[in-house]
């Protein structure tokens, strides 16, 4: 931890703890997103290289392996539970876009919201899986 944030954690005329439990939703979930925190920082899998160094071409392939190195991870870690899956990608994502992030926060919510039942069945485990990668395009003011 930085020695600053250390220090000014310590001056609190509160316990930083409990904030920190509070926003987290309880004392569990703060320690159980420690550990996801600790999972990621401690696997070299997940080290990120000087980006600024590396052409368009080579940003894009080192996302894409990292996206699919993510999703292994994710499933070896058993982290299934969407808040979890937030905190794992919040980490992990920190300096570039991820490839199939629309799959995840367009294609997917938009089935949830407005894909019919047969639609739902047919597409949306496929995308949970990454068996398949949505997309979204939106033509018109409320039209996916």
């Amino acid at each position: 931890m930085n020695p600053d944030l250390r220090k000014e954690r310590a001056a609190a005329t509160f316990n930083p703890e409990l904030i920190t439990n509070i926003l987290d939703g309880s004392p569990e979930n703060t320690r159980r997103r420690r550990e996801i925190e600790n999972m990621i920082l401690n696997d070299p899998d997940f080290q990120h290289e000087d980006y600024n160094f590396l052409t368009r071409s080579q940003r894009y392939e080192v996302a894409v392996k990292k996206s699919a190195s993510m999703v292994k991870k994710m499933r070896e870690f058993g982290i299934s539970d969407p808040e979890e899956i937030m905190w794992f990608k919040k980490l992990h994502l920190v300096n570039f876009v991820e490839p199939v992030g629309l799959n995840y926060s367009m294609f997917i919510p938009t089935l949830l919201n407005q894909g019919t039942t047969a639609q739902q069945e047919k597409w949306i485990r496929p995308s949970q899986d990454l068996q398949i990668i949505g997309t979204y395009a939106q033509t018109e003011m409320g039209h996916g």
